[in-house]
């Protein structure tokens, strides 16, 4: 088994106004839960966000946790993660119109891979407050799978040949936060 480096991936920070806000009503346990969800014709859900469509990167953070992915970069995860992932479709509403091109990222993978334990240390912040420290440890396995999303926080983690595909296609608002065991 190959000891693959990990990597955490997040929308890049771009403020508020990059945010797609939801507009309809939608179960957001279904998302975080790796829940297979049905095909429908219609969108899953619909989605506002104030920018020009032309102007929108290829991965849109939502006001819910959820990431839209444009569909540019969709062969790339069926290439590499199909049984890993789902792509559900979208309706986005843009300042120039609407736009179906994007579908929310559904990661069926889920397991622990962040692990917080007390550390028995502590940082006075005033005289009647202390900050105690935690250890987080961070599984450095996905157990095969190129994505999946930790169970506690639901923060999204690729392995590093999943992260150059996406490099190398030169995809835009994706960070990629490298891991390691820390105190947090």
């Amino acid at each position: 088994m190959s000891r693959e480096r990990l990597y955490r991936i997040e929308a890049e920070a771009r403020g508020s106004a990059w945010r797609a806000r939801v507009l309809t009503g939608i179960q957001r346990f279904r998302f975080f839960k790796g829940e297979l969800l049905a095909p429908t014709e219609r969108p899953y859900v619909v989605l506002s966000i104030s920018q020009d469509k032309q102007a929108l990167p290829d991965l849109i953070e939502t006001d819910m946790g959820v990431l839209l992915i444009h569909e540019r970069i969709g062969p790339i995860f069926m290439n590499l993660c199909p049984y890993d992932i789902q792509f559900v479709r979208v309706e986005l509403h843009t300042s120039t119109g609407k736009t179906n091109q994007y579908c929310a990222l559904n990661v069926l993978r889920r397991f622990e891979i962040e692990h917080l334990e007390d550390s028995g240390e502590y940082r006075p912040l005033d005289p009647d407050r202390l900050y105690f420290l935690s250890h987080q440890t961070v599984r450095l396995n996905l157990f095969g799978h190129m994505i999946a999303q930790d169970q506690n926080s639901q923060r999204l983690y690729v392995t590093e040949r999943l992260k150059y595909a996406l490099q190398a296609k030169m995809v835009t608002g994706l960070a990629f936060k490298k891991t390691k065991e820390q105190t947090a």
